[in-house]
C-alpha cells in the first residue's frame, strides 16, 4: 500500500536545496606563445565536476594558490 507521506515527498522539488558540492582542489597552468600570458585555473569539486578560469588583472599563481586554503571545502 501506498502511504500518503511517499507521494509528497515524489512531488517535491528539490533543485534548489543546499548540496554536498564542495571544492577539493584548485591547479594552475602558465599558458604563454599566446598574444597574452595567462594563468589559467582548474577547479575540481568532490562530485566530479569541473570548472575553468583564468587569472586576471596582473596577478599571479601565487596569488591563486593562497586563495586556494580560503576556498578549500566551500560550495562553489
Amino acid at each position: 500500500m501506498i502511504q500518503p507521506e511517499n507521494l509528497i515527498c515524489e512531488n517535491v522539488n528539490t533543485y534548489s536545496s543546499p548540496s554536498e558540492l564542495k571544492i577539493t582542489d584548485i591547479r594552475t597552468a602558465h599558458i604563454t606563445g599566446a598574444p597574452k600570458n595567462c594563468i589559467l585555473l582548474k577547479i575540481m569539486t568532490n562530485q566530479g565536476i569541473v570548472g575553468y578560469g583564468e587569472i586576471r588583472d596582473a596577478s599571479s599563481k601565487t596569488y591563486a594558490l593562497m586563495l586556494k586554503s580560503r576556498i578549500l571545502g566551500e560550495n562553489p
